[in-house]
């Protein structure tokens, strides 16, 4: 951008226009073995009870009903179209082995349920006990990973699709249900399902990352995940002692702003700080965490969507598969005013290398000595605004249960898992949490504390006329807050 800036004519621009080197992706099937990724490492290692009910999920609307036999063309051309659907994993000699199992033996799995003349009670258990039964059927073994079920109501048809979590995150849900409603239109026209072309293979982004592993630049980082890993965090005051986390003992509390402040929360609220929405959720839940723990550094499992620009020319941006990256931030709450709060959850997110993606890759991937590895109590994920990827012309999220994604005997991870994401011109917050450590009470009053302090950092923002920078704002590398603020004042002096 600053080249465009200062040569704003062709013939000045050409000298800095280079060629780019990346290529079109294969278009044709993906076949055979494919390296484990860091996040897919991470599942095979927690070793989870029932590892084949992982899944993520969509249950979508439509009040005029689908066709079946669009519906089951359109996922048939999904399957075929993107590769990691197709995956299977086996074990051998104690090693999980992923693989693509040919097109010619991936018949996409679709069934249809005829729930017309039920009344809506018993239609809201008759499906939730539909769900539970598809969302626990799925193998990892032979496959297929995606399944999907369609009730038929005279209030519209429910449609619901299923994906094991190995070969699908949040990105992926975002292409898959594009491609899905467009997949369906063409069908509904009589025509070949066509997609737009295909990015980067998961295969060639798994290659490339295990050679970027031993790169020098990622080396770098192994400095700094090592302090993180050192930090000696607040712990997480519970009600009562477990020895494990069950998913059949987790239960949630919401708390959601109003339209007019999830409107401030998206736009005006970041112009006097420079900030995103990440670092304005997490100074909120900083807040709240300092005032329950009594402490200052408060230890947070981060995740990012994994899909970040750290290998030249792969191309990954309409690939579906699971590249999540997890990674711990220490938030250091010593601050105590709004505007100190702010700017230090900012800079500590910012110095972050690569938004976290190269934790996991060192931990799992790099042939490196085995450190001490923190684990945060708390996770916390904004999943971004929902709204439109699941609201089209002709359908639109269901109300109905999409049935339990994870299985009821499934170990769950942390003490407190916060999900955030904007629905229905909403911004909600979700808070899980076993009910053998706390009282609902007690999750309850924190999560009313959080909506307490985001509303007051909402205020702050949107009543504060000037703008302060901060390092991160500027190039020059190890610039501290104080230095930054000297420089400034001294400015300002030189221009009185």
């Amino acid at each position: 951008m600053k080249d465009l800036f200062q040569h704003p004519t062709i013939e000045e621009l050409t000298q800095y226009v280079e060629r780019a080197e990346g290529k079109q992706a294969d278009q044709g099937p993906v076949e055979g073995e494919v390296i484990l990724t860091p996040i897919q490492r991470w599942f095979f290692e927690k070793n989870f009870t029932n590892k084949h009910h992982w899944n993520q999920s969509v249950m979508l609307h439509a009040k005029k009903g689908f066709d079946p036999e669009r519906v089951e063309k359109t996922l048939q051309a999904l399957i075929e179209h993107h590769d990691a659907l197709r995956m299977v994993y086996r074990e051998e000699d104690g090693e999980i082995i992923q693989a693509y199992k040919p097109i010619s033996e991936s018949k996409v799995s679709f069934e249809i349920v005829d729930l017309y003349g039920t009344d809506e009670d018993m239609l809201k258990s008759q499906i939730k006990i539909l769900a539970n039964r598809l969302q626990s059927s799925l193998e990892l073994q032979s496959g297929p990973l995606l399944k999907a079920e369609q009730y038929r109501t005279e209030t519209g048809d429910h449609l619901l699709i299923a994906v094991h979590h190995l070969v699908v995150d949040g990105v992926s849900w975002r292409i898959l249900l594009e491609d899905f409603a467009s997949g369906y239109v063409q069908a509904e026209k009589e025509e070949n399902v066509v997609f737009p072309q295909k990015t980067n293979s998961f295969k060639d982004w798994a290659e490339e990352l295990a050679a970027f592993s031993q790169s020098a630049d990622l080396l770098q980082q192994a400095e700094y995940w090592s302090q993180i890993d050192a930090e000696q965090v607040s712990p997480v005051p519970k009600d009562y002692e477990t020895e494990q986390r069950i998913v059949k003992h987790t239960s949630s509390v919401l708390c959601e702003l109003t339209e007019k402040d999830t409107k401030h929360l998206l736009t005006d609220v970041h112009q006097p700080y420079g900030t995103e929405i990440n670092d304005i959720l997490l100074s909120a839940l900083g807040l709240t965490m300092k005032e329950w723990t009594d402490g200052a550094k408060i230890g947070i499992n981060l995740e990012g969507h994994g899909r970040e620009d750290i290998i030249p020319n792969v191309n990954i941006s309409r690939t579906v598969g699971w590249f999540t990256a997890q990674y711990p931030v220490v938030l250091d709450m010593t601050e105590a005013d709004a505007s100190a709060v702010i700017k230090s959850v900012k800079e500590n997110l910012r110095r972050i290398p690569d938004k976290g993606v190269g934790y996991g890759i060192l931990r799992y991937v790099t042939e490196t000595a085995e450190t001490k590895r923190f684990t945060p109590e708390i996770s916390f994920n904004y999943l971004g605004q929902f709204d439109s990827e699941v609201k089209t012309d002709f359908f639109e999220p269901s109300a109905f249960d999409m049935g339990g994604q994870v299985s009821e005997e499934s170990e769950a991870q942390y003490a407190l898992s916060f999900s955030g994401m904007i629905r229905n011109g909403r911004f909600v917050l979700s808070c899980s949490y076993n009910e053998k450590e706390f009282e609902r009470a007690t999750v309850e009053g924190q999560i009313e504390r959080f909506k307490e302090n985001l509303l007051m950092l909402i205020r702050h923002c949107t009543e504060k006329e000037d703008k302060e920078f901060t390092p991160s704002d500027f190039s020059a590398e190890d610039l501290g807050m104080d230095e930054m603020g000297d420089i400034f004042d001294m400015l300002e002096e030189n221009l009185k």
